[in-house]
Protein backbone atom coordinates (compact mmCIF):
# COMPACT_ATOMS: atom_id res chain seq x y z
CA UNK A 1 0.00 0.00 0.00
CA UNK A 2 1.14 3.40 -1.33
CA UNK A 3 0.36 6.54 1.37
CA UNK A 4 -0.11 9.20 -1.54
CA UNK A 5 1.22 12.52 -0.64
CA UNK A 6 -1.60 14.75 -2.74
CA UNK A 7 -5.04 13.47 -3.16
CA UNK A 8 -4.23 12.74 -6.93
CA UNK A 9 -1.45 10.17 -6.36
CA UNK A 10 -3.15 6.55 -6.74
CA UNK A 11 -3.60 4.16 -3.99
CA UNK A 12 -2.50 1.45 -5.00
CA UNK A 13 -3.67 -2.14 -3.17
CA UNK A 14 -2.06 -5.62 -4.27
CA UNK A 15 -3.75 -9.21 -4.18
CA UNK A 16 -1.90 -11.77 -2.12
CA UNK A 17 -0.35 -13.55 -4.48
CA UNK A 18 0.87 -9.85 -6.20
CA UNK A 19 -1.09 -10.83 -9.61
CA UNK A 20 -3.62 -8.20 -9.23
CA UNK A 21 -3.65 -4.73 -8.96
CA UNK A 22 -6.50 -2.19 -8.10
CA UNK A 23 -5.27 1.47 -8.13
CA UNK A 24 -7.64 4.59 -6.72
CA UNK A 25 -7.42 8.29 -7.51
CA UNK A 26 -9.16 10.97 -5.94
CA UNK A 27 -8.37 14.10 -8.05
CA UNK A 28 -10.39 17.40 -8.40
CA UNK A 29 -12.92 15.94 -6.26
CA UNK A 30 -13.66 12.88 -8.16
CA UNK A 31 -13.19 9.38 -7.58
CA UNK A 32 -11.65 6.28 -10.23
CA UNK A 33 -9.49 3.19 -10.45
CA UNK A 34 -8.70 1.25 -12.55
CA UNK A 35 -7.14 -2.65 -12.74
CA UNK A 36 -3.53 -4.29 -13.86
CA UNK A 37 -2.97 -8.03 -14.26
CA UNK A 38 0.90 -8.15 -13.68
CA UNK A 39 2.27 -5.12 -15.02
CA UNK A 40 -0.42 -4.69 -17.51
CA UNK A 41 -3.48 -2.25 -17.41
CA UNK A 42 -6.77 -4.12 -17.76
CA UNK A 43 -9.08 -1.44 -17.61
CA UNK A 44 -8.52 2.04 -18.00
CA UNK A 45 -9.83 4.88 -15.49
CA UNK A 46 -13.23 4.38 -14.24
CA UNK A 47 -15.03 6.57 -12.38
CA UNK A 48 -16.86 5.53 -8.72
CA UNK A 49 -19.65 7.15 -7.10
CA UNK A 50 -22.91 6.89 -5.72
CA UNK A 51 -25.92 9.58 -5.70
CA UNK A 52 -27.94 9.15 -2.70
CA UNK A 53 -30.66 11.76 -1.06
CA UNK A 54 -27.80 12.40 1.90
CA UNK A 55 -25.21 13.49 -0.87
CA UNK A 56 -24.47 12.82 -4.09
CA UNK A 57 -20.95 11.62 -4.21
CA UNK A 58 -19.73 11.51 -7.77
CA UNK A 59 -18.30 14.73 -7.58
CA UNK A 60 -16.60 17.31 -5.09
CA UNK A 61 -15.58 15.09 -2.73
CA UNK A 62 -12.79 15.11 -0.33
CA UNK A 63 -10.23 12.65 1.83
CA UNK A 64 -11.27 11.81 5.06
CA UNK A 65 -9.19 8.77 5.92
CA UNK A 66 -8.19 5.06 4.37
CA UNK A 67 -6.84 2.15 5.90
CA UNK A 68 -5.91 -0.82 4.94
CA UNK A 69 -6.23 -5.08 5.77
CA UNK A 70 -6.89 -8.70 4.60
CA UNK A 71 -9.50 -11.30 4.17
CA UNK A 72 -8.03 -15.08 5.32
CA UNK A 73 -10.24 -17.79 5.66
CA UNK A 74 -11.55 -20.93 3.92
CA UNK A 75 -15.23 -22.35 4.24
CA UNK A 76 -17.52 -25.38 3.60
CA UNK A 77 -19.62 -25.50 0.59
CA UNK A 78 -22.86 -27.46 0.63
CA UNK A 79 -22.95 -27.63 -2.75
CA UNK A 80 -20.87 -25.72 -5.78
CA UNK A 81 -17.65 -26.06 -7.64
CA UNK A 82 -15.67 -27.18 -4.77
CA UNK A 83 -16.27 -28.54 -0.87
CA UNK A 84 -14.33 -25.90 0.51
CA UNK A 85 -13.90 -22.27 -0.52
CA UNK A 86 -11.00 -19.98 0.47
CA UNK A 87 -10.93 -16.61 0.63
CA UNK A 88 -8.03 -14.35 0.48
CA UNK A 89 -8.22 -10.68 -0.56
CA UNK A 90 -6.24 -7.81 0.06
CA UNK A 91 -8.72 -5.22 1.57
CA UNK A 92 -8.47 -0.95 1.13
CA UNK A 93 -11.13 1.40 2.48
CA UNK A 94 -11.49 4.50 1.56
CA UNK A 95 -13.57 7.50 3.78
CA UNK A 96 -13.85 10.48 1.72
CA UNK A 97 -17.25 13.50 2.37
CA UNK A 98 -19.14 15.83 0.40
CA UNK A 99 -19.48 18.76 3.19
CA UNK A 100 -21.60 16.99 5.99
CA UNK A 101 -22.04 13.54 5.49
CA UNK A 102 -19.02 10.64 5.02
CA UNK A 103 -19.04 7.64 2.46
CA UNK A 104 -16.69 4.64 2.22
CA UNK A 105 -15.38 2.44 -0.64
CA UNK A 106 -14.31 -0.37 -0.19
CA UNK A 107 -12.15 -2.16 -2.50
CA UNK A 108 -10.85 -5.98 -1.93
CA UNK A 109 -7.94 -7.14 -4.19
CA UNK A 110 -7.89 -11.19 -5.03
CA UNK A 111 -5.63 -12.93 -7.43
CA UNK A 112 -8.67 -13.61 -9.38
CA UNK A 113 -10.27 -10.08 -9.33
CA UNK A 114 -11.02 -6.98 -8.04
CA UNK A 115 -14.55 -6.09 -5.95
CA UNK A 116 -15.48 -2.53 -4.70
CA UNK A 117 -18.69 -1.35 -3.10
CA UNK A 118 -20.07 2.15 -1.46
CA UNK A 119 -21.57 2.08 2.05
CA UNK A 120 -23.05 4.84 4.43
CA UNK A 121 -22.96 4.73 7.94
CA UNK A 122 -25.66 6.98 10.34
CA UNK A 123 -29.33 6.45 11.11
CA UNK A 124 -32.64 7.19 8.90
CA UNK A 125 -34.00 6.42 5.63
CA UNK A 126 -31.88 6.85 2.03
CA UNK A 127 -32.66 6.60 -1.44
CA UNK A 128 -29.99 5.72 -4.01
CA UNK A 129 -30.92 7.69 -7.52
CA UNK A 130 -27.40 5.78 -9.67
CA UNK A 131 -24.03 5.21 -9.50
CA UNK A 132 -20.63 6.40 -11.08
CA UNK A 133 -19.49 2.99 -11.45
CA UNK A 134 -17.95 2.05 -14.86
CA UNK A 135 -15.56 0.04 -16.45
CA UNK A 136 -13.36 0.32 -19.22
CA UNK A 137 -11.32 -1.86 -21.18
CA UNK A 138 -7.76 -0.69 -22.16
CA UNK A 139 -7.91 -0.65 -26.18
CA UNK A 140 -11.85 -1.81 -26.09
CA UNK A 141 -11.14 -2.19 -29.56
CA UNK A 142 -8.78 -4.95 -29.06
CA UNK A 143 -11.14 -7.31 -26.77
CA UNK A 144 -14.20 -9.95 -27.52
CA UNK A 145 -17.16 -10.15 -25.54
CA UNK A 146 -19.73 -12.45 -24.90
CA UNK A 147 -23.10 -10.20 -23.81
CA UNK A 148 -26.63 -10.76 -23.28
CA UNK A 149 -29.21 -8.06 -24.02
CA UNK A 150 -31.07 -7.08 -20.94
CA UNK A 151 -34.58 -9.67 -20.92
CA UNK A 152 -36.13 -9.65 -17.60
CA UNK A 153 -35.83 -13.66 -16.90
CA UNK A 154 -32.18 -13.66 -18.17
CA UNK A 155 -33.45 -16.49 -20.58
CA UNK A 156 -31.25 -15.23 -23.61
CA UNK A 157 -28.39 -15.99 -25.61
CA UNK A 158 -24.43 -14.57 -24.88
CA UNK A 159 -23.61 -13.94 -28.76
CA UNK A 160 -19.79 -13.51 -29.54
CA UNK A 161 -19.06 -9.45 -30.16
CA UNK A 162 -15.97 -7.78 -31.37
CA UNK A 163 -14.83 -4.54 -30.07
CA UNK A 164 -16.63 -2.13 -27.83
CA UNK A 165 -19.64 -2.83 -26.83
CA UNK A 166 -23.19 -0.92 -27.29
CA UNK A 167 -25.87 -0.57 -25.52
CA UNK A 168 -27.29 -2.12 -22.92
CA UNK A 169 -26.79 -5.58 -21.30
CA UNK A 170 -26.93 -7.98 -18.47
CA UNK A 171 -24.35 -9.51 -16.14
CA UNK A 172 -22.15 -11.64 -16.11
CA UNK A 173 -20.30 -10.34 -19.32
CA UNK A 174 -17.18 -11.85 -20.38
CA UNK A 175 -13.95 -10.23 -22.55
CA UNK A 176 -11.22 -12.11 -23.95
CA UNK A 177 -8.17 -11.00 -25.49
CA UNK A 178 -5.88 -13.34 -27.31
CA UNK A 179 -2.64 -13.83 -25.58
CA UNK A 180 -3.52 -11.11 -22.31
CA UNK A 181 -6.56 -11.85 -20.60
CA UNK A 182 -9.95 -13.21 -19.53
CA UNK A 183 -12.29 -10.98 -18.01
CA UNK A 184 -15.89 -11.39 -16.41
CA UNK A 185 -17.82 -8.61 -15.44
CA UNK A 186 -20.59 -9.10 -12.96
CA UNK A 187 -22.08 -8.33 -9.15
CA UNK A 188 -22.20 -9.84 -5.85
CA UNK A 189 -24.42 -10.12 -2.37
CA UNK A 190 -27.16 -9.01 -4.25
CA UNK A 191 -30.26 -8.11 -1.87
CA UNK A 192 -33.20 -6.69 -1.02
CA UNK A 193 -31.69 -3.08 0.05
CA UNK A 194 -30.70 -2.75 -3.03
CA UNK A 195 -31.61 -3.91 -6.50
CA UNK A 196 -30.31 -5.85 -9.37
CA UNK A 197 -28.29 -3.85 -11.98
CA UNK A 198 -27.26 -3.90 -15.59
CA UNK A 199 -24.47 -2.12 -17.48
CA UNK A 200 -25.10 0.29 -20.41
CA UNK A 201 -22.45 1.55 -22.44
CA UNK A 202 -21.75 5.62 -22.97
CA UNK A 203 -23.02 7.14 -25.62
CA UNK A 204 -19.36 9.36 -26.19
CA UNK A 205 -17.90 5.84 -28.07
CA UNK A 206 -15.72 5.19 -25.13
CA UNK A 207 -16.34 2.23 -24.70
CA UNK A 208 -16.95 2.94 -21.01
CA UNK A 209 -19.62 0.69 -19.48
CA UNK A 210 -21.42 2.17 -16.58
CA UNK A 211 -23.35 0.50 -13.80
CA UNK A 212 -27.28 1.28 -14.16
CA UNK A 213 -30.35 0.38 -11.74
CA UNK A 214 -32.54 -2.41 -12.79
CA UNK A 215 -34.34 -1.13 -16.05
CA UNK A 216 -37.74 -1.89 -13.87
CA UNK A 217 -36.56 -0.03 -10.72
CA UNK A 218 -39.72 2.55 -11.65
CA UNK A 219 -38.27 4.36 -8.22
CA UNK A 220 -34.81 4.98 -6.18
CA UNK A 221 -33.45 2.23 -4.03
CA UNK A 222 -35.17 3.10 -0.59
CA UNK A 223 -33.05 1.44 2.14
CA UNK A 224 -32.31 2.32 5.46
CA UNK A 225 -28.74 3.35 7.16
CA UNK A 226 -26.20 1.45 7.82
CA UNK A 227 -26.06 0.69 4.27
CA UNK A 228 -24.02 -1.51 1.82
CA UNK A 229 -24.14 -1.51 -2.17
CA UNK A 230 -23.98 -4.69 -3.79
CA UNK A 231 -20.28 -5.73 -4.68
CA UNK A 232 -19.23 -4.79 -8.15
CA UNK A 233 -17.17 -7.66 -9.51
CA UNK A 234 -14.00 -7.91 -12.24
CA UNK A 235 -13.25 -11.70 -12.19
CA UNK A 236 -9.72 -11.84 -14.47
CA UNK A 237 -7.46 -13.93 -14.99
CA UNK A 238 -4.50 -14.80 -18.08
CA UNK A 239 -6.64 -18.31 -18.22
CA UNK A 240 -10.36 -19.17 -18.95
CA UNK A 241 -10.07 -22.04 -15.86
CA UNK A 242 -9.57 -18.60 -13.31
CA UNK A 243 -12.66 -17.49 -14.77
CA UNK A 244 -14.12 -21.43 -14.70
CA UNK A 245 -12.79 -22.36 -11.58
CA UNK A 246 -13.49 -19.37 -9.19
CA UNK A 247 -15.63 -19.05 -5.71
CA UNK A 248 -15.32 -15.33 -5.70
CA UNK A 249 -18.78 -14.27 -6.34
CA UNK A 250 -19.31 -16.41 -2.74
CA UNK A 251 -16.54 -15.14 -1.27
CA UNK A 252 -18.53 -11.63 -1.56
CA UNK A 253 -21.40 -12.51 0.75
CA UNK A 254 -22.11 -12.80 4.29
CA UNK A 255 -21.25 -15.95 5.97
CA UNK A 256 -24.42 -18.84 6.26
CA UNK A 257 -27.09 -17.73 8.77
CA UNK A 258 -27.49 -21.47 8.82
CA UNK A 259 -26.39 -23.21 12.15
CA UNK A 260 -28.30 -26.62 11.06
CA UNK A 261 -27.80 -27.48 7.49
CA UNK A 262 -27.90 -31.02 7.91
CA UNK A 263 -31.58 -31.05 6.29
CA UNK A 264 -29.84 -29.73 3.52
CA UNK A 265 -29.61 -32.23 1.07
CA UNK A 266 -28.91 -31.24 -2.69
CA UNK A 267 -29.27 -34.26 -5.09
CA UNK A 268 -31.28 -35.58 -8.73
CA UNK A 269 -34.65 -34.15 -9.31
CA UNK A 270 -37.06 -35.81 -11.90
CA UNK A 271 -40.14 -33.81 -13.44
CA UNK A 272 -42.93 -34.86 -15.81
CA UNK A 273 -43.68 -31.43 -16.86
CA UNK A 274 -41.06 -31.43 -19.89
CA UNK A 275 -42.29 -34.66 -21.35
CA UNK A 276 -45.71 -33.08 -21.71
CA UNK A 277 -47.12 -34.91 -19.04
CA UNK A 278 -50.58 -34.11 -17.40
CA UNK A 279 -49.50 -32.21 -13.97
CA UNK A 280 -53.06 -32.82 -12.51
CA UNK A 281 -53.37 -36.80 -12.35
CA UNK A 282 -52.01 -38.40 -9.52
CA UNK A 283 -50.87 -41.45 -11.57
CA UNK A 284 -48.96 -39.37 -13.80
CA UNK A 285 -46.81 -38.39 -11.22
CA UNK A 286 -46.82 -41.84 -9.24
CA UNK A 287 -45.29 -42.99 -12.20
CA UNK A 288 -42.32 -40.60 -12.31
CA UNK A 289 -41.80 -41.23 -8.62
CA UNK A 290 -41.79 -44.68 -9.57
CA UNK A 291 -38.77 -43.97 -12.28
CA UNK A 292 -36.95 -41.59 -10.00
CA UNK A 293 -36.63 -44.62 -7.23
CA UNK A 294 -35.51 -46.78 -9.83
CA UNK A 295 -33.25 -44.44 -11.24
CA UNK A 296 -31.40 -43.95 -7.20
CA UNK A 297 -32.59 -40.46 -7.73
CA UNK A 298 -33.35 -38.05 -4.55
CA UNK A 299 -36.49 -35.82 -5.80
CA UNK A 300 -39.68 -35.57 -7.63
CA UNK A 301 -41.19 -32.28 -8.69
CA UNK A 302 -44.56 -31.79 -8.90
CA UNK A 303 -45.24 -28.55 -11.27
CA UNK A 304 -47.63 -26.25 -11.98
CA UNK A 305 -50.62 -28.18 -12.21
CA UNK A 306 -50.50 -30.29 -9.27
CA UNK A 307 -53.07 -30.79 -7.15
CA UNK A 308 -53.28 -29.80 -3.42
CA UNK A 309 -56.18 -33.18 -3.07
CA UNK A 310 -53.59 -35.59 -4.13
CA UNK A 311 -50.17 -33.85 -2.89
CA UNK A 312 -49.92 -35.70 0.73
CA UNK A 313 -50.92 -39.31 -0.88
CA UNK A 314 -48.07 -38.94 -3.38
CA UNK A 315 -45.40 -37.54 -0.72
CA UNK A 316 -46.56 -40.57 1.51
CA UNK A 317 -46.08 -43.02 -1.68
CA UNK A 318 -42.56 -41.83 -2.68
CA UNK A 319 -41.38 -42.18 0.96
CA UNK A 320 -41.96 -45.40 1.05
CA UNK A 321 -39.52 -44.96 -2.22
CA UNK A 322 -36.94 -43.23 -0.46
CA UNK A 323 -37.81 -39.90 -3.15
CA UNK A 324 -38.52 -36.63 -1.64
CA UNK A 325 -41.08 -34.33 -3.53
CA UNK A 326 -40.61 -30.49 -4.58
CA UNK A 327 -43.80 -28.28 -5.64
CA UNK A 328 -43.68 -25.55 -7.98
CA UNK A 329 -45.25 -22.39 -7.04
CA UNK A 330 -45.50 -19.05 -8.66
CA UNK A 331 -43.97 -16.19 -6.63
CA UNK A 332 -47.52 -14.35 -6.27
CA UNK A 333 -48.63 -17.77 -4.06
CA UNK A 334 -45.90 -16.87 -1.68
CA UNK A 335 -45.39 -12.69 -2.01
CA UNK A 336 -46.32 -11.88 1.26
CA UNK A 337 -45.66 -12.54 4.18
CA UNK A 338 -49.12 -14.15 5.21
CA UNK A 339 -48.94 -15.84 1.98
CA UNK A 340 -45.32 -17.47 2.52
CA UNK A 341 -46.75 -18.30 6.39
CA UNK A 342 -49.30 -20.21 5.28
CA UNK A 343 -48.78 -21.77 1.85
CA UNK A 344 -44.93 -22.90 2.69
CA UNK A 345 -46.26 -23.84 6.04
CA UNK A 346 -48.89 -26.10 5.00
CA UNK A 347 -46.34 -27.64 2.37
CA UNK A 348 -43.92 -28.27 4.91
CA UNK A 349 -46.70 -30.07 7.68
CA UNK A 350 -47.20 -32.26 4.59
CA UNK A 351 -43.87 -33.17 4.11
CA UNK A 352 -42.88 -31.52 0.77
CA UNK A 353 -39.13 -31.06 1.08
CA UNK A 354 -38.41 -28.02 -1.79
CA UNK A 355 -40.07 -25.71 -3.40
CA UNK A 356 -39.27 -24.40 -7.18
CA UNK A 357 -40.58 -20.56 -7.12
CA UNK A 358 -41.23 -19.14 -10.69
CA UNK A 359 -41.93 -15.92 -12.76
CA UNK A 360 -39.78 -13.11 -10.83
CA UNK A 361 -38.82 -11.82 -14.30
CA UNK A 362 -37.89 -8.57 -12.58
CA UNK A 363 -34.12 -7.11 -11.35
CA UNK A 364 -36.60 -4.64 -8.98
CA UNK A 365 -36.06 -4.09 -5.54
CA UNK A 366 -39.08 -5.13 -4.88
CA UNK A 367 -38.65 -8.49 -6.66
CA UNK A 368 -34.91 -8.83 -4.86
CA UNK A 369 -36.80 -8.46 -1.38
CA UNK A 370 -39.14 -10.93 -2.40
CA UNK A 371 -36.13 -13.33 -2.72
CA UNK A 372 -34.95 -12.36 0.33
CA UNK A 373 -38.24 -13.26 2.33
CA UNK A 374 -38.72 -16.45 0.46
CA UNK A 375 -34.61 -17.53 1.42
CA UNK A 376 -35.13 -16.79 5.21
CA UNK A 377 -38.98 -18.35 5.23
CA UNK A 378 -38.10 -21.76 3.38
CA UNK A 379 -35.05 -22.38 5.83
CA UNK A 380 -37.09 -21.57 9.25
CA UNK A 381 -39.55 -24.52 7.44
CA UNK A 382 -36.33 -26.40 6.19
CA UNK A 383 -37.60 -26.20 2.50
CA UNK A 384 -35.00 -26.41 -0.14
CA UNK A 385 -35.68 -23.77 -2.92
CA UNK A 386 -34.84 -23.18 -6.19
CA UNK A 387 -35.93 -19.82 -7.91
CA UNK A 388 -37.16 -19.89 -11.56
CA UNK A 389 -37.74 -17.05 -14.11
CA UNK A 390 -35.31 -15.53 -11.85
CA UNK A 391 -32.38 -12.81 -11.97
CA UNK A 392 -28.77 -14.71 -12.18
CA UNK A 393 -27.06 -15.61 -9.14
CA UNK A 394 -24.45 -13.33 -7.08
CA UNK A 395 -23.31 -15.27 -4.58
CA UNK A 396 -26.82 -15.73 -2.27
CA UNK A 397 -25.50 -19.65 -1.37
CA UNK A 398 -23.31 -18.67 0.58
CA UNK A 399 -25.53 -17.24 3.16
CA UNK A 400 -28.24 -19.02 2.11
CA UNK A 401 -27.39 -22.76 1.73
CA UNK A 402 -30.83 -24.12 1.06
CA UNK A 403 -30.49 -22.14 -1.90
CA UNK A 404 -29.42 -25.19 -4.21
CA UNK A 405 -30.42 -23.22 -7.79
CA UNK A 406 -31.53 -21.16 -9.86
CA UNK A 407 -32.98 -20.38 -13.55
CA UNK A 408 -31.86 -17.44 -14.86
CA UNK A 409 -30.77 -19.29 -18.10
CA UNK A 410 -31.95 -19.96 -21.84
CA UNK A 411 -32.16 -23.93 -20.73
CA UNK A 412 -33.35 -27.31 -22.44
CA UNK A 413 -37.40 -26.12 -21.44
CA UNK A 414 -37.05 -24.48 -24.60
CA UNK A 415 -37.06 -27.41 -26.77
CA UNK A 416 -40.86 -27.76 -25.87
CA UNK A 417 -42.15 -25.47 -28.08
CA UNK A 418 -39.10 -23.56 -29.68
CA UNK A 419 -36.04 -23.72 -31.49
CA UNK A 420 -34.07 -24.40 -27.86
CA UNK A 421 -30.79 -23.83 -27.15
CA UNK A 422 -28.08 -24.46 -29.56
CA UNK A 423 -24.58 -26.30 -29.14
CA UNK A 424 -22.91 -22.66 -29.59
CA UNK A 425 -25.19 -21.55 -26.19
CA UNK A 426 -24.08 -24.77 -24.17
CA UNK A 427 -20.89 -24.49 -25.04
CA UNK A 428 -20.66 -20.43 -23.84
CA UNK A 429 -22.63 -21.07 -20.60
CA UNK A 430 -19.66 -22.31 -18.18
CA UNK A 431 -17.97 -19.30 -18.90
CA UNK A 432 -20.71 -16.60 -18.36
CA UNK A 433 -24.30 -17.69 -16.61
CA UNK A 434 -22.54 -21.06 -14.76
CA UNK A 435 -19.21 -19.31 -14.24
CA UNK A 436 -21.25 -17.07 -11.43
CA UNK A 437 -23.77 -19.77 -9.86
CA UNK A 438 -25.49 -22.45 -10.03
CA UNK A 439 -27.42 -22.98 -13.33
CA UNK A 440 -31.15 -25.13 -13.51
CA UNK A 441 -30.76 -25.53 -17.13
CA UNK A 442 -32.41 -28.82 -16.71
CA UNK A 443 -30.14 -31.14 -19.03
CA UNK A 444 -30.65 -34.60 -21.00
CA UNK A 445 -33.03 -33.99 -23.70
CA UNK A 446 -31.90 -35.52 -26.77
CA UNK A 447 -36.01 -36.32 -27.70
CA UNK A 448 -36.41 -32.96 -28.76
CA UNK A 449 -32.78 -31.37 -28.94
CA UNK A 450 -31.57 -34.19 -31.75
CA UNK A 451 -31.18 -31.35 -34.48
CA UNK A 452 -28.90 -29.27 -32.30
CA UNK A 453 -26.88 -31.67 -30.67
CA UNK A 454 -25.46 -35.19 -30.63
CA UNK A 455 -27.42 -37.94 -27.76
CA UNK A 456 -23.78 -37.72 -26.03
CA UNK A 457 -23.78 -34.16 -26.17
CA UNK A 458 -26.74 -34.01 -24.15
CA UNK A 459 -25.72 -36.86 -21.49
CA UNK A 460 -22.64 -35.10 -20.93
CA UNK A 461 -24.15 -31.65 -19.42
CA UNK A 462 -24.95 -32.86 -16.16
CA UNK A 463 -21.08 -33.06 -15.44
CA UNK A 464 -20.35 -29.93 -17.99
CA UNK A 465 -23.11 -27.34 -15.77
CA UNK A 466 -22.79 -27.29 -12.63
CA UNK A 467 -26.50 -27.83 -9.95
CA UNK A 468 -26.69 -28.89 -6.77
CA UNK A 469 -30.26 -29.61 -7.82
CA UNK A 470 -30.35 -31.30 -11.19
CA UNK A 471 -33.66 -31.89 -13.00
CA UNK A 472 -33.67 -34.69 -15.61
CA UNK A 473 -36.19 -34.30 -18.25
CA UNK A 474 -36.21 -36.66 -20.51
CA UNK A 475 -39.77 -38.79 -20.11
CA UNK A 476 -39.54 -42.16 -19.16
CA UNK A 477 -39.71 -43.56 -22.80
CA UNK A 478 -37.22 -41.11 -23.37
CA UNK A 479 -34.23 -42.45 -21.63
CA UNK A 480 -34.50 -45.50 -23.60
CA UNK A 481 -33.10 -43.98 -26.56
CA UNK A 482 -29.47 -43.56 -24.26
CA UNK A 483 -29.07 -47.09 -23.64
CA UNK A 484 -28.86 -49.49 -20.83
CA UNK A 485 -25.12 -48.93 -20.87
CA UNK A 486 -26.02 -44.99 -19.87
CA UNK A 487 -27.82 -45.86 -16.78
CA UNK A 488 -25.07 -46.39 -14.98
CA UNK A 489 -23.99 -42.92 -15.32
CA UNK A 490 -27.78 -41.83 -15.02
CA UNK A 491 -27.81 -43.49 -11.10
CA UNK A 492 -24.40 -42.39 -10.30
CA UNK A 493 -23.36 -38.73 -11.71
CA UNK A 494 -23.54 -36.36 -8.54
CA UNK A 495 -24.74 -32.76 -8.25
CA UNK A 496 -22.36 -31.66 -6.09
CA UNK A 497 -18.48 -32.05 -6.35
CA UNK A 498 -15.43 -31.56 -3.74
CA UNK A 499 -13.42 -30.28 -6.82
CA UNK A 500 -13.62 -28.48 -9.99
CA UNK A 501 -11.32 -28.38 -13.12
CA UNK A 502 -11.81 -26.74 -16.89
CA UNK A 503 -9.50 -29.11 -18.58
CA UNK A 504 -9.37 -26.66 -22.04
CA UNK A 505 -12.15 -25.02 -23.93
CA UNK A 506 -13.30 -21.67 -25.59
CA UNK A 507 -16.46 -20.22 -25.20
CA UNK A 508 -18.71 -21.36 -27.88
CA UNK A 509 -16.64 -23.65 -29.63
CA UNK A 510 -15.85 -26.79 -27.27
CA UNK A 511 -15.98 -27.20 -23.38
CA UNK A 512 -14.19 -30.29 -21.43
CA UNK A 513 -14.71 -30.26 -17.66
CA UNK A 514 -12.55 -32.57 -15.16
CA UNK A 515 -15.01 -32.73 -11.29
CA UNK A 516 -14.24 -35.16 -8.85
CA UNK A 517 -17.26 -36.60 -5.76
CA UNK A 518 -14.65 -38.55 -3.31
CA UNK A 519 -12.47 -41.06 -4.99
CA UNK A 520 -14.66 -40.33 -8.19
CA UNK A 521 -13.67 -38.58 -11.39
CA UNK A 522 -16.35 -37.35 -13.95
CA UNK A 523 -14.99 -35.81 -17.09
CA UNK A 524 -18.07 -34.62 -19.47
CA UNK A 525 -17.04 -32.94 -22.91
CA UNK A 526 -18.76 -30.67 -25.41
CA UNK A 527 -18.16 -29.48 -28.95
CA UNK A 528 -20.74 -26.70 -30.87
CA UNK A 529 -17.65 -26.74 -33.74
CA UNK A 530 -19.26 -28.23 -37.02
CA UNK A 531 -15.90 -30.23 -37.60
CA UNK A 532 -15.06 -33.76 -35.63
CA UNK A 533 -12.91 -32.66 -32.77
CA UNK A 534 -10.46 -34.77 -31.01
CA UNK A 535 -9.86 -34.40 -27.49
CA UNK A 536 -6.16 -35.89 -25.72
CA UNK A 537 -6.93 -36.27 -22.31
CA UNK A 538 -4.19 -36.71 -19.97
CA UNK A 539 -5.09 -38.37 -16.50
CA UNK A 540 -2.68 -36.55 -14.40
CA UNK A 541 -5.36 -35.48 -12.30
CA UNK A 542 -6.05 -39.07 -10.79
CA UNK A 543 -4.11 -40.41 -7.88
CA UNK A 544 -1.56 -43.36 -8.51
CA UNK A 545 -3.21 -46.76 -8.58
CA UNK A 546 -5.43 -48.33 -10.92
CA UNK A 547 -8.72 -47.20 -11.53
CA UNK A 548 -11.85 -48.23 -14.07
CA UNK A 549 -13.07 -46.14 -16.34
CA UNK A 550 -16.64 -45.99 -18.25
CA UNK A 551 -15.85 -44.18 -21.50
CA UNK A 552 -19.52 -42.90 -23.67
CA UNK A 553 -19.11 -41.42 -27.10
CA UNK A 554 -21.08 -41.05 -29.86
CA UNK A 555 -22.07 -43.54 -32.22
CA UNK A 556 -21.67 -42.53 -35.94
CA UNK A 557 -24.95 -41.37 -36.73
CA UNK A 558 -24.60 -39.29 -33.36
CA UNK A 559 -28.10 -41.07 -32.47
CA UNK A 560 -26.80 -43.26 -29.62
CA UNK A 561 -23.72 -43.81 -27.44
CA UNK A 562 -21.69 -46.25 -27.14
CA UNK A 563 -19.32 -47.47 -24.05
CA UNK A 564 -16.36 -48.84 -23.73
CA UNK A 565 -14.46 -49.91 -20.49
CA UNK A 566 -10.82 -50.02 -19.63
CA UNK A 567 -8.48 -49.91 -16.57
CA UNK A 568 -6.67 -46.62 -16.54
CA UNK A 569 -4.02 -44.51 -14.44
CA UNK A 570 -2.20 -41.58 -13.81
CA UNK A 571 -0.21 -42.26 -16.97
CA UNK A 572 -3.22 -43.09 -19.13
CA UNK A 573 -3.81 -40.95 -21.89
CA UNK A 574 -7.23 -41.29 -23.44
CA UNK A 575 -8.67 -39.94 -26.93
CA UNK A 576 -11.68 -38.47 -27.08
CA UNK A 577 -13.14 -37.43 -30.75
CA UNK A 578 -16.25 -35.49 -30.57
CA UNK A 579 -18.33 -35.19 -33.99
CA UNK A 580 -19.79 -32.12 -34.97
CA UNK A 581 -21.94 -30.98 -32.04
CA UNK A 582 -21.38 -34.11 -30.47
CA UNK A 583 -19.96 -34.74 -26.83
CA UNK A 584 -17.99 -37.43 -24.85
CA UNK A 585 -18.14 -38.74 -20.83
CA UNK A 586 -15.53 -40.74 -18.18
CA UNK A 587 -16.73 -41.73 -15.45
CA UNK A 588 -13.46 -43.02 -13.49
CA UNK A 589 -13.75 -44.89 -9.73
CA UNK A 590 -10.69 -46.78 -8.27
CA UNK A 591 -10.84 -50.23 -9.35
CA UNK A 592 -11.90 -53.14 -6.59
CA UNK A 593 -9.11 -55.17 -5.04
Amino acid sequence: MQNPSSAARPWQVRSPGRVTTAEVRLAEGRLSYRIRLGEEVISNWAPLGIWTSVADFRSDVEFVRESTGSIQESYPMIAGKTASAVNHASEFKLVVRRHLHAMELTVRVYDDGVAYRYAMDGRGGIRVYGEASGFGLADAEAWRSWAQSVVANYEGFYPPRSGKLTGAYNLPILFHRPERAWVLLTEAAVYGDYCGSHVKSRDDGSGLLEWTLADDQANPVDAERPFVTPWRVVMLGRELSVIFQSTLIENLNPASELLDTEWIRPGRVYWSWWAGEAQDRYEVQARYVDFAAKMGWEYYLCDAGWQIDWLEQLIAYARTKNVGIFVWAHHRDVLTDDDREHNLGRWADLGVQGVKVDFFDSDSQEKIRVYDALARTTAERKLLLNYHGATKPSGERRRWPHLLTREGVYGAEYYRNHEGPTAEHNCTLPFTRNAVGPMDYTPVTYSKARHATTLTHQLALPVVFESPLQHWSEGVEGFEAYGEDAVAFFRACPTTWDESRLIEGYPGQWVVVARRKDAAWFVGAISAQTRERTVTLALTFLPRRPHQALVYQDGPEGDRTVCTRDTVTPDTVLRLVLPPRGGAVVMIEPAHT
